[in-house]
């Protein structure tokens, strides 16, 4: 907003589109809530199809419907309950409907039958009701994101202005003019720049009579180059701190203009390693990864493991991998992000294929670690020797409709490295306490190379089961280093 209350156009399209979708996932949430009994105008519904399958050609039908239809219904309302807790009707149920029907064996028949059938109604009703839930929460986590977005452009508007004066003028001197410059708060103390810029003609920019006479002979070829962390330099300069050329950004500055996208340098490097096995007898691996860079200097580690193996349970895995890809660098929060993704496997309508997330993302600029496991196997934290086990119990997305995830959060100091796997890694060892066997086996194979670190200890894993993997296995390693040259910037 600018100092008159004013949003800028972006911002108000987007915080309008926000509205407008949170309105649309209030009409999901308004939905009726699921069930889990049958209501009465469903049990008095089945009493009628029993009354119309056994008792309409019974002589008793008048007396049993009539003066003693409460305490019959009792009975077969009391038999469906007991139905309910054990699944089954059985000889003691069969007994007790003995003393008020005279066709118990027929009348049994028909309870469980028409009992199944409207159990099967209901157990439909609620997996639309699921699937709508599920629908209704993505919509909110878009207008969630969308809202967000609004107000980082709120919070940017004032350092355009602040840095585009002194900037505009100390590009002159690298031959290069400013066209225009946005500012994006991705987040509070995180601020990037997308600047517009060509190179202009020296000669008519204030120095230019400097620049022919003394620089341009000396700089020869190189004096119509002008890079994009020279210009980055200047751009750090101009706002009082450390900016660097995004992973996306161009190279140079041609003379057309083009946009250039500056992010703030990260304090921390990591350094990744993976290693993989596919199950013996198996052409495909059930297991995927990822290694992501954002442009906000998170690190995204992930794992994917399919249920089984072969090519069903690669492509369940490579599906969670692929949307998990697409909504972190989207912007969706992790936690977003995995709620969306249990939310999409919920609407698979009912295919029994499931996949486990373990998701890890560090934080360069202040080797913050989020962890988030959702079914996966146990990973390992090693900080010089000490080694912290990470387990999960949750089970894996789309199994239920709460997303049942577990997250961990830490600060890593340097040196400090992440072993991810997939539960084929720990089963391969055997014995009882599995994972106190794979922690000493990480800390005798530890170094800092991580792409080594994982060949090592996959070999290790791998020899241990004489070469024959009894499962898909994947280890995904992350070592943080500190970036000496990152200082910090005092113009």
């Amino acid at each position: 907003m600018d100092m008159d209350g004013w949003m800028q156009p972006e911002q108000e399209q987007m915080a309008q589109y926000a509205e407008a979708f949170y309105g649309l996932a209030g009409l999901f949430q308004r939905l009726p809530c699921q069930k889990e009994r049958l209501s009465e105008e469903e049990l008095r519904v089945l009493f009628e199809d029993v009354k119309e399958r056994v008792c309409v050609k019974c002589r008793k039908e008048k007396e049993c419907w009539g003066g003693a239809c409460f305490s019959n219904c009792r009975v077969l309302y009391e038999c469906l309950r007991e139905m309910e807790r054990s699944g089954a009707f059985s000889s003691e149920q069969e007994q007790y409907l003995r003393r008020s029907c005279s066709r118990p064996g027929q009348m049994a028949l028909a309870l469980q039958a028409g009992y199944e059938e409207a159990r099967n109604n209901l157990l439909w009703s609620n997996r639309m009701l699921e699937q709508r839930q599920a629908a209704g929460e993505q919509i909110y986590q878009t207008a969630e994101l969308l809202r967000h977005t609004a107000q980082s452009f709120a919070d940017a508007s004032g350092m355009e202005q602040r840095v585009a004066k002194k900037l505009r003028r100390e590009l002159q001197y690298l031959n290069v003019a400013l066209d225009d410059i946005r500012a994006f708060a991705r987040e509070p103390d995180k601020t990037e720049y997308y600047l517009t810029v060509h190179a202009a003609n020296r000669s008519a920019l204030p120095g230019g009579a400097i620049w022919k006479e003394y620089l341009a002979p000396r700089l020869g070829k190189r004096a119509s180059v002008v890079s994009a962390r020279s210009v980055a330099e200047v751009l750090s300069d101009s706002c009082g701190e450390k900016m660097c050329p995004a992973p996306d950004c161009r190279a140079g500055v041609t003379d057309a203009p083009m946009i250039f996208h500056f992010v703030p340098d990260a304090h921390y490097q990591l350094f990744c390693g993976v290693a993989r096995v596919t199950k013996t007898g198996e052409m495909v691996s059930g297991d995927n990864y990822t290694l992501l860079q954002k442009d906000n200097g998170k690190v995204i580690m992930s794992l994917a493991d399919g249920m089984g193996s072969g090519v069903e349970a690669n492509q369940e895995s490579e599906k969670v991998i692929e949307l998990l890809e697409q909504f972190l660098m989207a912007g969706f929060p992790q936690e977003t992000a995995v709620r969306l993704i249990n939310s999409c496997m919920l609407l698979q309508n009912g295919r029994q294929i499931f996949s486990t997330i373990d998701l890890c993302m560090i934080d360069l600029y202040n080797a913050k670690c989020d962890m988030i496991k959702f079914g996966a196997a146990a990973s390992f934290l090693i900080d010089e020797k000490e080694i912290e086990v990470i387990r999960s119990g949750a089970l894996p997305p789309g199994v239920m409709q709460q997303s049942n995830y577990e997250s961990l959060h830490r600060t890593l100091r340097p040196g400090a490295s992440i072993v991810m796997m997939t539960d084929g890694v720990t089963d391969a060892l055997g014995g009882e306490n599995r994972e106190q066997a794979m922690a000493e086996l990480i800390i005798r194979t530890k170094t800092r190379n991580a792409q080594e670190y994982a060949r090592r200890l996959m070999e290790r894993v791998y020899l241990a089961q004489k070469r024959q993997a009894r499962d898909d296995m994947t280890i995904l390693i992350g070592t943080i280093f500190e970036r000496k040259q990152s200082r910090s910037w005092n113009g």
